[in-house]
């Protein structure tokens, strides 16, 4: 979807500043994410998919116009360190990205486990009801009842560790639709940069 949507970033580059397209870029990968945000265990790939294209084709806006305005106002003869600096920038921030990520999937998948093993307890009604239905389930296919009780306690926390996962992956769609919004007012810091004159290279 980014490879479909530069085309036509380099046009609108030459008409529009850079800035409104990176804005734009941060809103639509935005809602992308923020459209992530309400997945659950049963998402079918259509869902999935669109929330994917919206959000990819939001990132499209970012890349081609970033690097503009950073090397708007660099003279020629230093565009070399300048690349290498910028390149330098963006491995650090996406490894510190990915990082970050990692480790809040981590720590909110263990988050809500913790709140949801609470509920698996002899005491609860729907966690008694759900292991005895899967026990019978399980003994009607010649496991024992001690097995078929075992073997139910197992697909019940098999269940809760998916949907802990599922949890905290919908916790860090959140947090980076939140991120990229809370980028949108830094963009008015920035110095201003107009539309940009000559070909444009795609990075």
């Amino acid at each position: 979807m980014i490879a479909v949507t530069m085309p036509v970033v380099g046009f609108l580059l030459a008409k529009i500043a850079p800035r409104w397209l990176v804005i734009f870029g941060l809103c639509v990968s935005a809602f992308g994410l923020f459209h992530m945000a309400h997945f659950d265990l049963d998402v079918d790939y259509r869902t999935a998919m669109w929330a994917r294209v919206v959000q990819s084709a939001g990132l499209a806006f970012l890349f081609v116009p970033i690097n503009t305005m950073a090397f708007a106002t660099v003279p020629r003869e230093k565009m070399g360190s300048a690349t290498g600096l910028i390149n330098l920038a963006r491995n650090i921030g996406g490894s510190s990205g990915i990082a970050i990520v990692t480790t809040i999937l981590a720590r909110r998948t263990q988050f809500h486990q913790h709140r949801l093993v609470a509920h698996l307890t002899p005491f609860d009604p729907a966690y008694a009801q759900a292991l005895a239905g899967t026990a019978h389930v399980l003994a009607t296919r010649g496991a024992s009842a001690a097995q078929a009780i075992a073997q139910a306690q197992g697909v019940l926390y098999g269940v809760l560790q998916r949907q802990s996962a599922m949890m905290a992956f919908v916790d860090s769609f959140w947090v980076l639709g939140v991120i990229f919004l809370a980028v949108v007012p830094l963009m008015f810091f920035i110095k201003k940069v107009g539309p940009h004159k000559g070909p444009v290279v795609m990075e």
